[in-house]
């Protein structure tokens, strides 16, 4: 999904590895990703809650493998790579424990980590934006059918405009948890005296043991010492 969030600006490497190397980030980036391209997603791709799957649109995964989408010099895994790049990278960092704590600036860092493959094949990374742009513009106006339903709805939720807003209409009729959730940015999520270990909404082992874990009302994975204004204490605490 948020791999055609086009209009947004890379960061620069320093900042990128910055961000990448801070806290469990490098643990959560080395972590596999499985691809799975048998759903819709609406601006290409996208990434389960729990980061662990990377979704590209199952039929601009067609379309790059049988050359309607097409990046002279890139092979279609290669485009494939690079969508999957962003993606994970996204989630990498919005989900770390480091400066970033909102979408738009993890995407930012993610699309900056997805040009620094593409100019390591020797490519132009606005040639390959205005290659692979008409293919996710597709993939963005073709009605959202069989969404993931562990699918991050953070990316059309920040900021939401009219598009975002029909995307997650969709989405939710299709049964996709996260698109019934608010943004992080919404709620000022971020460092606080309350902690979201404590907050009732705090979904304890939602995805196991750790730090991070679902919480009730904002999308996504949220840290136990992380805090939002929507805090609720739990009774006793």
């Amino acid at each position: 999904m948020s791999t055609g969030h086009l209009k947004l600006e890379t960061k620069g490497n320093a900042d990128l590895y910055k961000a990448l190397g801070a806290g469990d980030t490098p643990a959560l980036y080395a972590k596999p990703v499985q691809l799975d391209t048998s759903h819709t997603v609406a601006y290409g791709g996208g990434v389960s809650v729990n980061g662990k799957t990377v979704y590209i649109d199952h039929q601009l995964y067609r379309d790059v493998m049988d050359g309607r989408c097409y990046v002279r010099g890139m092979t279609p895994r290669q485009i494939i790579k690079a969508f999957v790049e962003h993606e994970h990278s996204e989630k990498s960092i919005d989900d770390g424990d480091n400066s970033i704590d909102v979408y738009e600036a993890a995407h930012e860092f993610a699309t900056t980590k997805e040009h620094e493959l593409v100019r390591q094949l020797g490519i132009d990374p606005q040639r390959y934006e205005d290659c692979v742009a008409p293919a996710l513009k597709r993939a963005m106006e073709r009605p959202q059918t069989k969404p993931p339903h562990d699918l991050w709805c953070g990316p059309y939720i920040d900021h939401a405009d009219k598009r975002d807003k029909e995307i997650l209409r969709q989405y939710r009729a299709k049964g996709v948890e996260d698109a019934h959730k608010i943004s992080k940015f919404e709620t000022h999520y971020g460092f606080g005296a309350n902690q979201c270990k404590d907050c009732v909404m705090f979904q304890r082992g939602s995805i196991g043991s750790g730090p991070l874990q679902k919480c009730d009302l904002v999308s996504g994975l949220v840290r136990d010492t992380r805090s939002c204004d929507r805090f609720e204490a739990r009774k006793g605490e």
